[in-house]
C-alpha cells in the first residue's frame, strides 16, 4: 500500500529529486572532463617521445662525443631509443585505460542525464497534475457557491410565496 502524501509536499519531494539528478549530471559532466583531459595529456606525451624518438634516430650517427668510441656511442643511443620505444608503448596502454575510463564516464553520464530528465518529467507531470487539481477544485467551489446561491433564491422565492 503506497502512502499519500499532500501534493505541496510530493512537489517539493520531486523538487529535490530534479534538483538532485541536476547536480549529479553536473558531477558527471566534471568527470568526463577530467578524463578528457587526462587523455589529452597522455596523447601529447605519446606525441612528445615519438618526437623524440625520431629525433634521437636523426642523431644516431652523429659524431660521438670527444673520447667516446663510436661503437660505445652507437650502443647507448640505440638503448636510449629502445628506451624511448618502451616509453611510447607505456604511454599507449595508459591511454587505452584512459580512455576507457572516458568511456566509462560517458556512459555514467548518460544514464546521468535519463534520470534528470526523467525526474524532471515526473516534476513537470506532478505540477500539470497540479494545476489540473486546481481547476478542479475551483470548478467545485464554483459549483458549491451555484448551488448555495440557488438555494438562496429558492428560499426567498419560498420566502414571498408564504408571505
Amino acid at each position: 500500500m503506497s502512502k499519500r502524501y499532500p501534493l505541496a509536499t510530493l512537489l517539493r519531494l520531486r523538487e529535490h529529486r530534479t534538483e538532485t539528478a541536476r547536480m549529479q549530471v553536473l558531477e558527471c559532466q566534471r568527470a568526463v572532463a577530467a578524463c578528457r583531459d587526462a587523455c589529452t595529456v597522455i596523447e601529447g606525451e605519446i606525441r612528445d617521445l615519438q618526437h623524440d624518438r625520431a629525433d634521437q634516430r636523426r642523431r644516431l650517427l652523429d659524431p660521438p662525443p670527444a673520447g667516446v668510441p663510436w661503437p660505445m656511442a652507437l650502443e647507448q643511443r640505440e638503448a636510449h631509443i629502445d628506451l624511448l620505444a618502451n616509453y611510447i608503448v607505456a604511454a599507449q596502454q595508459r591511454l587505452a585505460q584512459a580512455q576507457q575510463r572516458l568511456r566509462e564516464a560517458e556512459r555514467v553520464l548518460d544514464e546521468a542525464r535519463t534520470a534528470f530528465f526523467r525526474a524532471k518529467a515526473r516534476q513537470e507531470a506532478l505540477e500539470k497534475r497540479k494545476d489540473a487539481w486546481r481547476g478542479e477544485q475551483r470548478a467545485l467551489e464554483a459549483r458549491m457557491d451555484e448551488a448555495a446561491a440557488e438555494d438562496l433564491q429558492q428560499a426567498a422565492r419560498l420566502m414571498q410565496v408564504s408571505e
